[in-house]
């Protein structure tokens, strides 16, 4: 019964992550930024409540959403991506959407996408696709826009986000985070 429980609260999370994600998403298109990190916070209350590790995954978590918002912001900074539903003349500072989307991913590295720790290509690999792709659907949904051509800034994300994953395993694993592996 424990491992049927375990499999639920994985895909859990996974799917919460999903739901509060999409939130970030059409929150900051119905011009509600806020809407999208409300329910990350719950997503993040649940997942802590249900399969979080504790104090060292809450700073995991925490500080992945504040190198993300780094990242993102030199993003912004250099042109390469502009966000809507941020803090106004603030232009160049990642929206807090942006850093709860960065918080909410952190959640998913030791449960629903611990099958990638200690597989650095296949986690190099799945960044340098998916990190785009969530780029490519922002845009769909007039939520950001690239500042650079379109070829170049997927180019770069791929790289960022090739080497954003396993650099969080690394993190974590330096955090010594302990999670539910798949």
């Amino acid at each position: 019964m424990k491992n049927k429980h375990s499999k639920i609260l994985v895909a859990w999370n996974a799917v919460g992550f999903n739901l509060a994600w999409w939130g970030c998403i059409f929150g900051v298109k119905w011009q509600m930024p806020y809407l999208g990190p409300v329910l990350m916070l719950l997503f993040l209350l649940i997942h802590f409540k249900t399969i979080g590790r504790g104090k060292r995954e809450i700073l995991f978590v925490m500080l992945a959403g504040l190198l993300g918002t780094v990242v993102d912001s030199l993003k912004a900074t250099t042109g390469l991506v502009g966000y809507a539903g941020g803090y106004g003349s603030l232009y160049w500072l990642a929206p807090l959407w942006i850093t709860a989307m960065w918080t909410g991913f952190a959640a998913l590295l030791h449960h629903s996408l611990g099958w990638l720790k200690g597989r650095l290509l296949v986690a190099f690999i799945m960044g340098a696709v998916f990190g785009p792709l969530s780029y490519l659907t922002g845009i769909k949904f007039e939520v950001l826009q690239f500042g650079q051509g379109k070829t170049l800034s997927i180019f770069i994300l791929a790289v960022v986000w090739g080497l954003a994953i396993p650099f969080l395993y690394f993190l974590s694993e330096r955090m010594n985070v302990r999670g539910q592996h798949v």
